[in-house]
């Protein structure tokens, strides 16, 4: 019955009060939810809808790039933060790698949704182009949006194809002896052994492809907006001014504390490309899910813990030296480390 489910709840949760009250409110609610079911909540999620199409899901596709933008650009200033704080030596940032994996695929991202939304204005599938690889994909957007290629490609294309040699490098660790060489960018030759430069050169080339692109559906501006909060709320800013007014200024400002330069250009030179006029007849919406769906009305526990800390100190514990006068390096060996006079 109702009370024994009640009672074991509280056993078998030490029966704290906040807990209790939690777990509580969702059984009277009959909320019982496996943490995979809340990858189906899509509140805050962008989509793009086209009315003529009807209003139903075959008439909206979604904008995935705000999200690995947001992502990108505070990984991305948490490792200049990194810099800036440098004392002993320089600190050239713990993350590097995934802030510049971040810039290439909201890069990819981006022109992915512009070439799902002309697949729909034209009535294309997606899925006939989406296998291709990016260069592939621009060369099949220009053709659908039938619009002058050429300022992009004499300019950002050829940076954004040395970052897509740099990211392939990284992300499938085809790493040797011979660095990469790079020509129009500022990239490390070798991609494991990167910094902040390389995370700068990454927005700009990030920064370079969303302003060309654009304006390319009129009354749409598809510059990626990234939520910054502001004491109790938030509102969203444009990427290109956050690039400008925080990002690049940042950056600039922890060079000048470590008296240090560095040679990546930042400045966002591009020409941005016509309007399409296969949108001229057809009305184009963006929106977000404001509000989620009522099977997700969960309440999680108001109890205030420090779950991960204490058990990475248990962690901890179990390794005793004297940390005021050594340090412990990695063993990849299964028995005694030799000595390096030996070897």
């Amino acid at each position: 019955n109702s009370d024994s489910v009640i009672y074991r709840m509280i056993i078998t949760y030490g029966a704290i009060r906040y807990r209790y009250c939690t777990l509580l409110t969702n059984y009277k609610l009959g909320i019982q939810l496996q943490l995979e079911q809340f990858r189906e909540n899509d509140i805050g999620t962008h989509s793009v809808w086209i009315p003529k199409l009807g209003n139903d899901s075959e008439s909206m596709t979604p904008l995935t790039y705000p999200q690995f933008t947001h992502l990108a650009f505070y990984n991305s200033a948490q490792q200049i933060e990194q810099l800036e704080f440098s004392s002993s030596h320089i600190q050239q940032g713990t993350s590097v790698q995934t802030s510049v994996g971040l810039w290439f695929i909201s890069i990819e991202a981006y022109i992915n949704s512009i070439l799902r939304i002309a697949c729909l204005v034209t009535g294309k599938s997606f899925n006939k182009f989406k296998g291709n690889d990016l260069g592939s994909r621009i060369t099949t957007l220009f053709e659908i949006l039938d619009i002058d290629r050429k300022p992009f490609y004499a300019g950002s294309f050829q940076k954004l194809e040395e970052f897509k040699r740099y990211r392939n490098e990284l992300f499938h660790d085809r790493i040797n002896d011979k660095p990469l060489d790079f020509h129009k960018t500022s990239f490390s030759g070798n991609p494991m052994y990167a910094n902040q430069v390389d995370v700068m050169q990454a927005s700009v080339i990030a920064l370079e492809t969303y302003q060309a692109f654009r304006y390319v559906i009129p009354n749409i501006d598809l510059m990626p907006q990234i939520r910054v909060t502001k004491e109790d709320s938030f509102f969203h800013a444009a990427t290109d001014n956050l690039y400008t007014e925080v990002l690049r200024p940042y950056f600039e400002s922890v060079l000048l504390k470590h008296s240090l330069t560095s040679s990546v250009v930042l400045d966002i030179a591009v020409n941005t490309l016509a309007e399409s006029q296969i949108f001229d007849s057809t009305e184009i919406h963006i929106g977000v899910k404001a509000t989620q769906d009522e099977k997700f009305n969960f309440t999680p526990s108001k109890e205030e813990t420090s779950l991960g800390r204490t058990i990475f100190e248990k962690m901890r514990s179990t390794v005793t030296f004297d940390t005021s006068k050594e340090f412990k390096i990695a063993n990849y060996y299964r028995g005694r480390i030799p000595n390096p006079s030996d070897l």
